[in-house]
């Protein structure tokens, strides 16, 4: 965890600077190479580096993955680039819940994961880097060509009128972090989104790490789990667009939170009501992790965009880290950490107020765009030089 909460805070700037293509795949290399070393590890102090260096790269093809697709989807399936990536790694929690029950040997088991890794590190170096971040660093020649070619691929032709439209440069205001120092509205709606990253992964980690204490098999809980997760993140990507990105973070986060309040009223022997309150609230945690990611590049201009997500994602990762020390406080009451979780939730739940509606607008590539929540373009040939834009990138 507290790899992933580095990796994080480096690939974050790194993909600012660098480009998201080449910040995604550094580290999946790194993933698949200390994959392997990790079940190759002679002792426990190589492997716990081995696994902090682990958690280096997931931390940074998981921030960079996401910012990637998103910048390439168009408005209408935007929210399927995070929502998909979080069904994924449900279905892998599935499966690894599955290999563990029947491989009981670490190692092998260690290095059966690294077989999907390693076509992961192939494919990745065939993707094409992010055509807004290379219009945000002025190579407008590179993100022209990359345009053509996601346009050829969906069966179109860019007029080079149109294509010289796409890629006028905007003068917007640089600086990375120092925008949440210049603008009050930026700085509300980081902190609220961070609020509830961090409350959620308290939440998440906290119920994940009690699972021994359900009362159930503990293969059988974290099948469970990730069973649930499933129809999580698919029901998604539909409320999303059917009640906007506002009004479904507040309601999974405060019906999450209700949920495992609920647990406080069951007799800590009846572990099917345990259980099923702990997975229900689980549920719509989870679902609230997906709208998070997805709400996060749609509030932020292009220049802070990877900066937010890394920061977001290290909120979480803070989140995660407190999780098992807030578990310890059940020495002294077992209600202790499931009134702090909870309460978190419910807070960070009832303060999504404070964050504006983002459902099927552009993604802001300016400070001031961010600020009034709108891409919207005056002007007839900027409307459809970007409706033209979105219909080439949908299905990328």
């Amino acid at each position: 965890m507290a790899g992933i909460l580095f990796g994080c805070l480096l690939f974050g700037p790194f993909a600012e600077s660098f480009g998201r293509k080449r910040a995604a795949q550094i580290p999946v290399v790194v993933m698949l190479i200390f994959t392997v070393t990790t079940g190759l590890c002679p002792n426990f102090f190589l492997y716990m580096a081995s696994q902090f260096i682990l958690g280096l790269g997931y931390g940074g093809y998981r921030l960079n993955g996401v910012i990637l697709a998103t910048e390439w989807i168009g408005v209408s399936k935007r929210s399927w680039g995070a929502c998909i990536t979080q069904l994924f790694g449900a279905v892998g929690q599935c499966l690894l819940a599955g290999m563990i029950y029947f491989i009981r040997d670490w190692r092998l088991a260690q290095l059966i994961t690294a077989a999907p890794l390693a076509v992961v590190a192939i494919y990745i170096w065939f993707i094409p880097e992010s055509a807004r971040w290379l219009l945000d660093r002025g190579r407008t020649e590179e993100a022209k060509q990359l345009i053509t070619k996601v346009a050829a691929i969906n069966k179109r032709t860019v007029p080079e009128s149109l294509l010289e439209k796409i890629v006028e440069k905007k003068t917007v205001r640089k600086g990375g972090i120092i925008i949440l120092m210049q603008s009050s509205v930026l700085r509300k709606y980081f902190l609220t989104i961070i609020l509830a990253w961090f409350s959620l992964n308290v939440t998440y980690y906290s119920l994940s790490f009690n699972v021994g204490n359900l009362g159930l098999d503990i293969f059988l809980t974290q099948l469970i789990f990730g069973l649930t997760e499933l129809p999580a993140h698919i029901l998604c990507i539909w409320l999303l667009e059917a009640l906007g990105r506002k009004v479904s973070l507040m309601s999974t986060l405060l019906i999450g939170g209700f949920l495992c309040f609920l647990i406080l009223a069951v007799p800590q022997d009846n572990a099917v009501a345990m259980t099923t309150l702990a997975t229900s609230g689980r549920f719509f945690i989870n679902w609230a992790g997906s709208i998070c990611n997805v709400y996060v590049q749609e509030l932020f201009p292009t220049s802070f965009r990877q900066t937010a997500s890394g920061l977001g994602s290290i909120a979480s990762r803070v989140g995660g880290l407190l999780a098992p020390l807030l578990n310890m406080l059940a020495v002294y009451h077992w209600s202790i950490p499931t009134v702090v979780f909870s309460s978190l939730t419910l807070v960070s739940g009832a303060l999504g107020f404070l964050l504006p509606e983002t459902r099927r607008k552009e993604l802001p590539d300016s400070t001031d765009e961010a600020e009034g929540n709108t891409n919207k373009t005056t002007l007839k040939s900027q409307s459809e030089t970007k409706k033209f834009a979105q219909t080439i990138s949908t299905k990328l």
